[in-house]
């Protein structure tokens, strides 16, 4: 297989991308028909539980962890599938948060293209959203953030009875990348043990240290 990459050098001096880009671009993105090639199925957490379920990755996690962990994504998962989809379902980009944005100052209409494409699928288009509002509630972004999404976006997730779900599911999503490289870095291996002891009593509005 050969694959053909476009390259997108980020000057220095560009003005930095926002929620705002990323829901024009998501907007037009869910406009779309499912392209007439196979698409994976979204699954919900279907990293975390790759993960979790292979020794070597999650081997600084303890066997009360591992197995607390998988009783959650057990639970997620079961709430998800009862959900019903206001936004329906579609070509989803699948990891839909402000840092894969890239500048292109001649990408019309923003200025500004969407990068990272390892989790297109089919899926429900709420799921590219709720990125934006967990960046609020977990990593300090102010509450502009999310007004400048919604507004450009057409749509306020936080107004849907499934939210409370899908922000759980970002949390979780979020212990993926610090579990796989906690093993050989400190950094990682600190924001685990915050990410993972919050979830573990309860707490869901502290905010995360970002990496």
């Amino acid at each position: 297989m050969v694959s053909f990459w476009a390259y997108y050098p980020q000057p220095e001096t560009a003005p930095p991308l926002t929620s705002a880009h990323l829901a024009v671009l998501l907007r037009l993105l869910h406009q779309f028909e499912t392209p007439p090639v196979p698409l994976p199925t979204w699954v919900p957490l279907a990293s975390l539980h790759a993960t979790i379920t292979d020794p070597l990755l999650s081997a600084v996690l303890t066997v009360d962890e591992r197995a607390w962990i998988m009783d959650r994504i057990t639970e997620i998962r079961d709430k998800i599938a009862g959900l019903e989809w206001p936004l329906g379902t579609g070509l989803i980009h699948g990891d839909a948060w402000a840092g894969n944005l890239l500048s292109s100052p001649g990408a019309a209409p923003v200025g500004a293209v969407l990068g990272d494409w390892d989790w297109v699928s089919a899926g429900p288009r709420e799921i590219d959203l709720i990125p934006t509002w967990h960046a609020t509630a977990r990593y300090g972004k102010p509450a502009s953030w999310v007004s400048d999404f919604a507004s450009r976006y057409g749509y306020d997730l936080a107004r849907w009875e499934g939210f409370p779900v899908l922000m759980a599911m970002r949390d979780f999503v979020q212990l993926t990348g610090p579990i796989r490289r906690a093993r050989a870095s400190a950094p990682h291996r600190q924001v685990l043990r915050q990410r993972l002891g919050s979830l573990r009593c309860g707490d869901t509005t502290s905010v995360w240290t970002a990496l």
